[in-house]
This record gives structure tokens, C-alpha cells and sequence, in this order.
């Protein structure tokens, strides 16, 4: 039997529970990494707490809070730094992207680092922008 062009490979009982443990233990890591953010986000290096939720973003790239903290963070930094971590930010939303195409929040997320450079910086990167569409959405 084929669904969406997949052949359905039937399980054992066995396999299906090492899949569902692998899946507790991953939920569990990304809560206590998630949970260390939200409660040490005010306390923590700016550097870090960006380093921090890129990892889980780039694994889970639907968390909208992650985002609003990176977008939080980056608005902290002095001019330089801003300039130079959006255009990172670019990269960063390119590689979740990459496992979550349709990811609403992290299409929000580079359209707001491309209204912040073109407003604080005058740079226009919208024709690169275009082309990731066609890629990614055509």
C-alpha cells in the first residue's frame, strides 16, 4: 500500500517502542532547554541566549517565543552588532527553513530582519529574498 507515494513499511511492536522512547527522550531534552531560556533569558550573555535558541530553532523552527526572545535580543545589541547579527540571523532562518519549509514564524522572522536592514541600514535584499521563495515554495 502507497500513501503519498511512500510504501508503508509495517512496524513490530518492539520498534515502535525504541521510536516512541527516542521521541520522550528528545521532548524531554528540548523542555529543559526550552524552560532554561524562558526562566534565565533576562540573567543570560546576549550571545548566548542567541546560541541557545538557534539550537533548538534549528530543530524545532515553529516556536514563535523562541523568535520574539531572538528578536528581543538582537534590538539589545549596539549598531554594529545588529547589523552584523541580522544578516546572521539571514543564514540562521535559511538552515530551519532547510527542515521546515512552510514554517509560518520563521518567514516572519526574515521578514522582519529584512524590513530591520533596509530601514536601519539601507540594505535591499529583497531580489535574494525572491529567489529562496521560488526555491523553497515553488
Amino acid at each position: 500500500m502507497s500513501v503519498h507515494g511512500q510504501i508503508k513499511i509495517r512496524t513490530s511492536a518492539e520498534q515502535k517502542a525504541i521510536r516512541e522512547r527516542e521521541r520522550a527522550e528528545k521532548l524531554r531534552l528540548y523542555l529543559i532547554e526550552y524552560e532554561n531560556i524562558l526562566n534565565n533569558r533576562q540573567s543570560t550573555d546576549l550571545f548566548i541566549l542567541l546560541k541557545q535558541t538557534e539550537n533548538i530553532l534549528s530543530d524545532h523552527p515553529d516556536c514563535f517565543t523562541l523568535w520574539n526572545i531572538r528578536r528581543e535580543t538582537i534590538l539589545k545589541l549596539d549598531n554594529e552588532q545588529q547589523k552584523e547579527y541580522l544578516q546572521k540571523e539571514l543564514q540562521v532562518t535559511q538552515k530551519c527553513l532547510q527542515s521546515n519549509p512552510k514554517s509560518y514564524s520563521c518567514w516572519f522572522q526574515r521578514q522582519w530582519i529584512l524590513k530591520q536592514l533596509k530601514d536601519k541600514f539601507d540594505l535591499n535584499l529583497y531580489q535574494n529574498e525572491l529567489q529562496l521563495c521560488k526555491k523553497y515554495l515553488g
